[in-house]
């Protein structure tokens, strides 16, 4: 994985030539792994993990960006200056336990979107895990089941969906043999991620985006702060701009 301070020399030269993705990644494995996979002769990505989530991501890669000389100064605000770098923000909501601290986390996650606009970021945010881009990728989710808003239900549904594919490879069969199993415990792993699941969800990929807007679509027709937005991610819009520029097949 790439640090985020030490960013390779030939990754801020390529941006120079090939569209480049540098993407803020709040997850140390699945986000990573599964956005490095569009890369193609026609686009550099740069996958950033352990990046945090809400604000803090985001001043992140303001840090990175000033650092790497990728922004300039408009208007007495330093905004990022390179059209050939798309700067990107995958972070969750990750709701908070304690009932005390769920009003910080509101208002830090939406400064976090209005933050990343203002410098000319792009974000690609889910409430409430970055699971549930993945879940679509197999099913709908139903706005009006309250438990669709909690990622334990992804967990749940994505644990059942893998234990019942009609076909799991080696690598599936291996991690099935644990009557422990289950997709947090054992398919966020780098390996298993990148054989199994990934594997698995990339043939998938139209189906995931289609129903990704459905939900978009759903809260765009009501006004309500992003932190209300639930179930939702924004993952489909990082997407469709990977392949488009990227021309991978999917």
């Amino acid at each position: 994985m790439i640090e985020p301070w030490n960013i390779k020399q030939d990754d801020t030269r390529i941006s120079d030539s090939l569209p480049t993705f540098i993407i803020f990644c709040e997850d140390e494995v699945s986000e990573p792994i599964y956005f490095k996979y569009f890369e193609t002769s026609k686009i550099k990505v740069n996958p950033i993990d352990k990046q945090k989530s809400k604000i803090e991501n985001v001043l992140k890669a303001i840090c990175y960006c000033e650092k790497n000389g990728l922004m300039e100064l408009k208007n007495g605000v330093l905004c990022l200056q390179s059209e050939n770098t798309q700067i990107w923000c995958v972070y969750d909501r990750d709701i908070e336990e304690i009932e005390s601290e769920l009003l910080l986390g509101n208002n830090k996650f939406d400064e976090s979107v209005e933050t990343a606009k203002a410098k000319g970021f792009k974000v690609a945010w889910s409430n409430d895990a970055f699971e549930l881009w993945v879940l679509l990728h197999f099913e709908d989710i139903d706005l009006a089941n309250e438990n669709n808003k909690n990622r334990k239900t992804y967990y749940d549904r994505l644990t059942d969906i893998f234990k019942s594919l009609s076909d799991p490879n080696e690598d599936l069969k291996n991690a099935l043999k644990h009557e422990s199993f289950n997709y947090k415990k054992d398919l966020k792993h780098e390996n298993n991620f990148r054989n199994i699941v990934r594997k698995e969800i990339i043939g998938k990929t139209k189906d995931a985006i289609k129903r990704a807007k459905k939900l978009e679509e759903h809260y765009s027709a009501i006004t309500i702060p992003n932190h209300d937005k639930s179930p939702c991610t924004l993952v489909h819009h990082l997407v469709e701009e990977l392949i488009r520029l990227g021309g991978k097949k999917i």
